[in-house]
């Protein structure tokens, strides 16, 4: 009996590969396409389970494993050449788990990145909150040293502000006249940045444009990380002045 319409390639037997492959080839569907990838999928999800399996760490989950996996399944199928004789599992098999490997290797870099900005994050606020010498500054002045040291991670972060050259949008539902705003306040903070004395100065943009902890400033200019922490404060109160 003839398809009704030609156009349409017909529904294979679930499991045929060979009917399943040969209806994409002719006919390149996207609904034949789809159930080749539900086909494979627990195929992907074998080598992903294998990999993570031997994982060294937790700190990227078996999903972003699989997601890996699945990706790189929907891309060998549609490189796959099935008129050369090879199986669609040899074919697949190697660039699944390259795909899981160097994804996972991104993931990984990028968790260390974050971990890192953190440990940063922290350390500023540790020195931020530091209350040893609230008495002899005043607990306002202290709470004004505090609100600029947030404001700077916002504006000289790369989390918190646009860089000049970089397409509008980048923060979101913000109005464009707030970009340019924001922009140009920037600008104006690492002007003050630029006139600071330069041990300040050098703690500011290590920390805060470098990514540097207090302790590798303090190693860099061979003093202890409190004595860093001071320098920052005190960086901190000169900004705050010349911003006034």
């Amino acid at each position: 009996m003839l398809d009704p319409d030609p156009a349409r390639p017909p529904s294979p037997n679930d499991g045929n590969e060979a009917e399943m492959w040969g209806l994409y080839t002719r006919h390149r569907d996207p609904a034949m396409r789809q159930r080749l990838i539900q086909h494979y999928l627990p195929y992907a999800r074998m080598h992903a389970a294998t990999l993570y399996a031997g994982r060294f760490g937790d700190a990227i989950e078996f999903g972003d494993y699989f997601q890996l996996a699945s990706l790189a399944l929907v891309e060998a199928i549609d490189r796959f050449d099935a008129g050369r004789g090879v199986k669609f599992q040899t074919f697949a098999a190697y660039r699944i788990r390259g795909a899981i490997l160097d994804g996972v290797e991104s993931l990984t870099e990028r968790h260390r990145q974050i971990a890192a900005r953190r440990r940063i994050q922290q350390s500023r606020l540790a020195s931020l909150l530091d209350t040893s010498s609230v008495a002899e500054r005043g607990v306002l002045a202290h709470l004004a040293e505090i609100g600029i040291g947030l404001a700077l991670g916002y504006l000289l972060e790369d989390s918190g502000m646009i860089a000049e050259g970089e397409p509008a949008g980048q923060l979101g539902p913000v109005p464009q006249y707030a970009e340019v705003e924001l922009v140009q306040l920037r600008r104006c903070l690492l002007e003050a940045v630029a006139q600071l004395p330069e041990q300040h100065r050098h703690v500011i943009t290590g920390h805060y444009l470098q990514d540097q902890s207090f302790e590798q400033i303090a190693a860099e200019l061979g003093l202890s990380k409190g004595r860093i922490s001071q320098v920052h404060r005190a960086a901190l109160l000169s900004l705050r002045q010349q911003l006034r």
